[in-house]
């Protein structure tokens, strides 16, 4: 295989648009937030509510991981929810967020 033959696999390889490679995505839903946001904590009730499978980084105990959030949303808005299909939703309202987890089967 040359390396012409490798730069088309990457240029094809499944990627969402405005995403990161199937290799960058969480295998389940992520969340960056913090005890004192209360948009934060909102959102933290409907997955719990909802019962979704989810990995939650609290900014406060981890805070050199808000780089990772400001890099997958551009903001440095809290939450970001990113989801196993490299879709990223920062400060959704109730709604917006259970849209997201229906289409995404969550």
């Amino acid at each position: 295989m040359n390396s012409d033959d490798i730069a088309i696999m990457d240029a094809f390889a499944p990627r969402d648009l405005a995403g990161p490679a199937l290799a960058d995505r969480p295998e389940r839903l992520m969340m960056y937030g913090a005890k004192w946001c209360r948009d934060c904590r909102r959102s933290k009730a409907v997955l719990d509510v909802r019962r979704v499978d989810y990995e939650y980084v609290d900014l406060e105990i981890e805070p050199h991981r808000a780089d990772e959030a400001q890099a997958i949303s551009g903001r440095t808005n809290i939450p970001v929810l990113v989801f196993p299909d490299g879709a990223h939703l920062v400060e959704p309202t109730n709604a917006e967020l259970c849209s997201k987890l229906d289409a995404a089967g969550l």
